[in-house]
């Protein structure tokens, strides 16, 4: 979010450079207007010092060159001004929706990891938390999920892992009691550093033995087992 904020103040403040500079470039067509309308002030009253016909066509003809002048020497920096504005606004609007974009996928994935690591801890609470003192049978049962979730052979997020028909017994339990934080603190590890020290093979984890057979010694009468 601060990163967020930084990048869209950074935006703004270009903008408002942008901003500031076609306001001096204004200002300074405003005074070549004033030259302008002062140029032709004097040719007026020139023309009316003119006794000929001769001689007021004459001025005529430089009152009219003067004006021309003038518009011309306004219209260049407004045409600039207004092109660079253009450009400005619509490099700015283009970064501040990609920087939209990105904060908004970031904000979601920060709310799926809560929602998944929540849920990973359910799990490794009903089904083997009490299982023993060191909390080994719960810490592996977080890393069967994890171990099918990066499977081909499995579906590929938690809760789908978790909700699959037949796989956890302990489903209509969750979320009926209190989860300690120290299981959440351990679901919150296993979910964003893996367990580098059970292999990503074992993804069964039951009273009973399946797959290949037993990775590890039963831990107080649960099995967890290779594919």
């Amino acid at each position: 979010m601060k990163t967020f904020l930084m990048a869209a103040a950074a935006y703004m403040l270009t903008f408002m450079v942008v901003m500031l500079a076609g306001v001096g470039a204004l200002k300074a067509e405003e005074q070549k207007k004033e030259k302008g309308k002062g140029g032709k002030i004097e040719v007026a009253e020139k023309e009316t010092q003119e006794e000929t016909e001769g001689g007021k066509i004459e001025v005529t003809e430089e009152k009219t060159g003067e004006g021309s002048r003038t518009e011309a020497a306004v219209g260049k920096p407004l045409a600039g001004f207004s092109n660079l504005l253009d450009k400005a606004l619509k490099k700015n609007i283009k970064v501040i929706k990609i920087l939209l974009e990105n904060h908004e996928k970031e904000q979601e994935r920060k709310k799926q990891e809560q929602e998944d690591i929540k849920l990973l801890a359910e799990v490794m609470y009903h089904e083997n938390w009490h299982t023993d003192k060191e909390r080994k049978a719960a810490y592996y049962t977080g890393a069967v999920v994890m171990n099918r979730v990066k499977s081909k052979n499995w579906p590929n997020t938690v809760k789908e892992v978790v909700y699959q028909k037949g796989q956890y017994a302990v489903v209509p339990k969750l979320y009926t009691e209190k989860i300690p934080d120290e299981c959440y603190q351990m679901a919150k590890e296993i979910y964003r550093n893996g367990t580098p020290d059970v292999p990503a093979n074992v993804a069964y984890q039951a009273t009973f033995v399946q797959g290949s057979g037993d990775w590890i010694d039963p831990i107080n009468g649960e099995h967890f087992c290779f594919e």
